[in-house]
């Protein structure tokens, strides 16, 4: 049966002074990988002078829990739409969230108590309530945190791959056609697999992999750890133990990669059959966006 409250996060709160600044828009986006695409995304959140965004405008990752695997591209979306739900029970109201088994077992003044000034109520209290709320899935503080943000302005978004080996044609076109269609999301693929963006980092590909393009659209696994592209990766860029890091690897090329990217394919049914990433089009849409006075 499917977690009905997947939005979970272990260490969500990384405001800076400098992050304290108002923004006036957020890309949220829910993403395949749990690990890759999340560090590179904060990556160009962390990073947004150097890029040329303007401090007011950025990009959420929205977080499950590190044993949620579920990264079907209907099971990315429904993250999404969970996380559009939680908006709409109204900014600072997350009374009208909690399920309501456990606003009758701890009342509603504990809650309302919790949720303005949790520093009230004893610790053991505290705990309890998270806990047990946990249990079920139910990460109260993540929610929180995420209510803090409701502008009009924002935008929502799902970062897939086609991965031919497990997502279909046909659910790949209908999450297409649902997330641009009906609910003008913004529908971001990576052809075969998201490391072949970071590979378009590392490497002019159309011109160094001009004779091994097949192999790139297949990308079959070469080891137990490894597909084509990701040892490709490995390669160049050595990732260990302490992530992708970002600024080393990848920052300095973002540009580069913008603009190898544009040679590939970028429309999302194109995406579905051919060999490309359209993520280039996320940090223009960032880069060019004009903050409102």
């Amino acid at each position: 049966m499917k977690n009905k409250y997947r939005l979970a996060s272990s260490a969500f709160e990384r405001e800076t002074e400098e992050e304290k600044i108002e923004l006036q828009k957020i890309y949220f986006i829910s993403v395949e990988g749990n690990i890759t695409e999340k560090e590179y995304l904060e990556g160009l959140s962390s990073n947004r002078e150097e890029l040329g965004i303007n401090a007011k405008v950025d990009v959420e990752v929205l977080r499950r829990g590190k044993n949620d695997t579920n990264s079907a591209p209907k099971q990315v979306l429904e993250l999404l739409e969970e996380y559009i739900q939680l908006r709409q029970v109204g900014q600072q109201n997350l009374l009208n969230d909690i399920p309501e088994e456990f606003v009758e077992q701890y009342g509603i003044d504990f809650i309302q108590c919790y949720l303005e000034n949790p520093e009230s109520i004893a610790r053991k209290e505290r705990n309890r309530f998270v806990t047990d709320l946990m249990k079920i899935g139910y990460d109260i503080n993540y929610r929180k945190y995420l209510q803090k943000y409701n502008n009009e302005l924002d935008e929502f978004a799902i970062l897939i791959d086609r991965d031919m080996q497990t997502h279909s044609e046909i659910s790949m076109k209908e999450c297409i056609a649902y997330c641009c269609q009906k609910k003008h999301y913004k529908c971001y693929i990576a052809n075969p697999c998201f490391e072949f963006w970071l590979l378009l980092h590392l490497s002019d590909v159309k011109e160094e992999y001009k004779d091994r393009l097949e192999e790139i659209r297949e990308n079959s696994k070469v080891s137990d750890s490894h597909t084509f592209i990701s040892k490709e990766v490995s390669n160049k860029a050595h990732h260990g133990k302490g992530g992708i890091n970002f600024k080393k690897n990848y920052l300095p090329n973002v540009e580069n990669a913008v603009e190898r990217a544009k040679k590939f394919a970028s429309d999302e049914d194109s995406l579905i059959e051919n060999i490309g990433c359209n993520l280039w089009k996320l940090i223009e849409s960032m880069k060019k966006y004009e903050v409102e006075i």
